[in-house]
């Protein structure tokens, strides 16, 4: 009864390193692959630098039905205008209350 206890324990401890050795390549391999933050980084850039060259070809084939310009000057304005009205709604906000009806139908 000892032998085969202890032939199940090697049984038991071979395939228990077996499972660690594959949890471990899984891990090393997910880690090889995880984006670092310089490489996210140059990305970025490189994809800026292609953004401006496509607004430049834009401007330059001028195939919009309004002029860019304009285009930006009115998209500024909208900026403006909304955090202005962002900015009042703030000032008139003074307090928020809450409050529950006493009476609850059996819809909800």
């Amino acid at each position: 009864m000892a032998g085969i206890l202890e032939n199940l324990w090697v049984l038991f401890i071979g395939i228990g390193s077996w499972c660690l050795n594959r949890i471990t390549a899984k891990i090393d391999t997910l880690e090889k692959d995880k984006a670092d933050g310089d490489s996210t980084k140059s990305d970025y850039k490189s994809s800026a630098v292609l953004i401006h060259e496509l607004d430049r070809r834009v401007d330059e084939n001028q195939h919009m039905s309004v002029g860019r310009g304009e285009h930006k000057s009115d998209i500024t304005a909208l900026h403006i205008r909304i955090n202005d009205l962002e900015q009042r709604k703030a000032e008139r906000i003074k307090n928020v209350r809450t409050h529950e009806s006493k009476e609850k139908n059996g819809n909800g």
